[in-house]
């Protein structure tokens, strides 16, 4: 474009020169045509062009180069008269056009290209500049000493200040007391190194209001641009910042939960586990290790059949089939054998799924309710207990009972039943279990010994778990660790002990007194019972011996009588007499028989002489003669004791002869009684040792000495003496 015309000829030279130029020639003053250019990449005005064409070419192509066509011109003017002429990106001498237009048009192109670059730039420029102007993370700049340059508008919504509130400030002196050190140890690290140009940190920033927000901060030092040649090599700090205080809160709680699982896993009494698709253990928790005695880093990438017992790993196994197979999760009541003892779960399965949902692990939690169970056990047992009790009609079958019942309701293998002994000296097992036979064999308990017997005298219930420890105990390096004995009145006392250690609580001891109520219930019933048939047994004896027995005397009697007042003989009274004594010894027998089945009263001691002497003196003995041998004092029901003698003492006179000779003597654990009459022969003696007996004296005698010796819980015995008569032996005495 030109106001001369003689120039606009020297622009068309440009044109031949590069062919590929499309040149247009406008005159200003013909108009607003010349703004009607589609494209103009380079704008050439001559000096004479008047300042405000100058200025609306500017309006109107901003970014399109502008060369001055300068004419009339030196070459003074290339040094610095440029710098007076108004903004251009170029300019060329006008007699170049045509001497030189190969450089011109080159210095053209290089018009055109940087002005192309400078648009880009600029682009970029504005470009970044919206970036960042809009940005919700925070920009910063700060120079080599710490000071802020520039702030992001966003600082308003993250930290509350206004965009150059903080332009000047020391940066630091908003960090966190806590935090300043670590940031300032970052950003002058990365200022002063060579190498390392970026810096990550996280830190505390005081907000506008005073609060502390949570910065995650990425910087990076970059050079600052420096007058050239000079000395100083300045750096400035380039900060891009976001709020992480919501993602810091978040983390913290999630790391608080986790934390707070974790002390939850590791403390609970449930077993928790997780486990791969093959049942290699991923995880375990304290309480696991505890059951299985093995600590995590050995059983962690083991599968089942390598941490459970054999007979366990099946079940195992089919279990994690189903949860994997329904993909839900699954209840399961566990009845397994570790390390010995039983141990019952309550057990949670459930499968884990990856992001495509597909099954990768097993999940489990297990409670333990071994407790519980045997609880609901023990309550059953008891349950079925007492029809079974019902049905029992002996001792012996209600020992077998109580023993079967009291091993499940009280869960000890070592279960006996104690009695005591008709003598009421020792304490005698009844019926036990197969472990306490191994271990006690039959062993009686004497009285006032140990603590089963403490148990009978006070009627309290005992249960421990170190019986050891008790200064009653009977043998202090007994095997039992926990026992309980439970009282049964006055018949005795139930046992129930193992060798592992076993904390009974108060529905042990709950079981227990119901248990030993029951038992004691029982054995009172068949008790009563049995004495019931021994009365039973001994009122038909009575009944036999008045219809039949006392009849003949009494008849005898009568018949003599008779005869005597028919006669007026009096000798007949005689006969009389003798029918009316055999009638008052029948009735005596009875009255002794009677008295023997009411039991054993208070015990007392005395000597044996004493003793055989009174009940010698005490029965018709004619002129048979009685020879005590031995001091020996002898404790028992002494009426009782003088019941037997009298009878023992009437059969060998009336079997020995009025003369017959009686000794009586010491053995060891008893006494006996001899006579040298004609004896009992073999077979009779058996009769008489298995309760057979003929004839009523022989009746009455001897079952009055066998109920004495069988109340005091002794042992009888017949045997041919040294003269041939009769010599019955008594054991088992205190």
């Amino acid at each position: 474009m030109s106001g001369d015309l003689e120039a606009a000829e020297r622009v068309h030279s440009l044109g031949r020169e590069r062919r590929e130029l499309t040149i247009t020639v406008v005159d200003p003053t013909d108009g607003d045509e010349w703004t009607q250019t589609e494209s103009v990449d380079c704008v050439l005005y001559h000096d004479s062009v008047d300042s405000t064409v100058i200025d609306r070419i500017r309006s109107e192509w901003p970014a399109v180069p502008v060369v001055h066509v300068i004419g009339g011109r030196n070459d003074e003017f290339e040094d610095g008269a440029i710098a007076e002429l108004r903004p251009v990106d170029d300019w060329v001498d006008e007699d170049r056009l045509v001497s030189a237009p190969s450089l011109v048009v080159a210095r053209l192109r290089r018009a055109v290209e940087r002005a192309t670059e400078l648009s880009t730039a600029r682009e970029r420029a504005t470009h970044f500049s919206g970036l960042i102007e809009n940005a919700s993370d925070l920009v910063t700049v700060l120079d080599e000493n710490g000071l802020v340059q520039y702030q992001s508008p966003s600082i308003s919504n993250i930290l509350g200040y206004g965009q150059d509130e903080l332009v000047g400030e020391y940066a630091f002196d908003y960090i966190h007391p806590d935090d300043t050190n670590r940031a300032a140890e970052i950003f002058f690290d990365v200022v002063t190194s060579e190498t390392n140009r970026i810096g990550r940190a996280v830190f505390r920033f005081r907000h506008a209001d005073g609060s502390w927000i949570s910065l995650e901060a990425v910087g990076q030092s970059l050079p600052t641009d420096t007058p050239t040649g000079s000395d100083d090599d300045g750096r400035e700090f380039v900060i891009i910042s976001r709020d992480i205080t919501e993602m810091r809160e978040t983390t913290e709680e999630l790391r608080s939960t986790r934390d707070q699982l974790q002390v939850i896993l590791d403390n609970t009494p449930a077993v928790v586990y997780m486990k791969d698709l093959e049942q290699r253990y991923l995880y375990v928790n304290p309480a696991f290790e505890e059951i299985f005695d093995q600590p995590r880093e050995e059983i962690l990438g083991k599968r089942t059949e390598d941490i459970h017992p054999a007979v366990n790993v099946e079940q195992i196994n089919e279990m994690d089939r189903e949860v994997l197979e329904s993909g839900e999760a699954n209840k399961y009541v566990e009845d397994f054998r570790i390390r010995g003892k039983r141990r019952v779960f309550f057990n949670v399965r459930a499968p884990l799924f990856d992001a495509d949902g597909e099954p990768y692990a097993i999940y489990g939690i297990a409670t333990e309710i071994t407790e519980r169970k045997e609880r609901e056990e023990s309550m059953q047992a008891l349950a079925e207990a007492g029809p079974r009790l019902l049905e029992c009609e002996t001792m012996e079958s209600v020992g077998s009972v109580a023993v079967s019942v009291a091993e499940s309701v009280l869960n000890q293998p070592i279960t006996a039943i104690l009695t005591l002994d008709e003598a009421g000296n020792v304490l005698r097992p009844l019926t036990m279990t197969d472990e306490a036979t191994d271990l006690f064999g039959e062993t009686a308990i004497p009285r006032g010994s140990g603590i089963a017997w403490r148990v009978f005298t006070t009627g309290e219930l005992y249960a421990s778990s170190d019986i050891s420890s008790d200064p009653e105990v009977l043998n202090p390096e007994t095997s039992i660790e926990s026992e309980i004995v439970v009282p049964l009145g006055e018949h005795g006392v139930l046992l129930a002990g193992s060798t592992e250690t076993r904390t009974f609580d108060e529905h042990d001891l709950e079981f227990a007194t119901i248990l030993g109520a029951m038992i004691q219930g029982t054995i009172d019933r068949v008790d009563r019972e049995r004495q019931l048939q021994t009365k039973n047994k001994r009122l038909e004896e009575f009944s036999n011996v008045l219809a039949h027995d006392l009849r003949n005397p009494l008849a005898v009697a009568k018949g003599y009588a008779e005869l005597t007042r028919e006669t007026d003989d009096l000798e007949y009274l005689s006969d009389v007499e003798e029918g009316v004594e055999r009638a008052l010894s029948i009735m005596d027998g009875l009255l002794a028989l009677a008295r023997t089945g009411q039991g054993v009263n208070e015990f007392e001691s005395a000597e044996l002489e004493q003793l055989a002497s009174e009940a010698w003196s005490s029965i018709e003995t004619r002129e048979a003669t009685l020879r005590v041998e031995s001091d020996r004092t002898i404790t028992a029901d002494l009426g009782w004791l003088q019941q037997l003698f009298e009878n023992v003492f009437r059969n060998a006179i009336e079997h020995g002869g009025a003369d017959v000779s009686v000794r009586v003597g010491a053995i060891d654990g008893g006494f006996y009684i001899a006579d040298d009459g004609p004896g009992i022969d073999p077979e009779q003696r058996e009769r008489l040792l298995e309760g057979d007996s003929s004839g009523a004296n022989v009746r009455f005698g001897f079952k009055i000495i066998r109920d004495v010796i069988d109340a005091h819980g002794w042992n009888l015995s017949i045997e041919e003496s040294d003269e041939g008569g009769a010599r019955f032996e008594i054991v088992g005495l205190r």
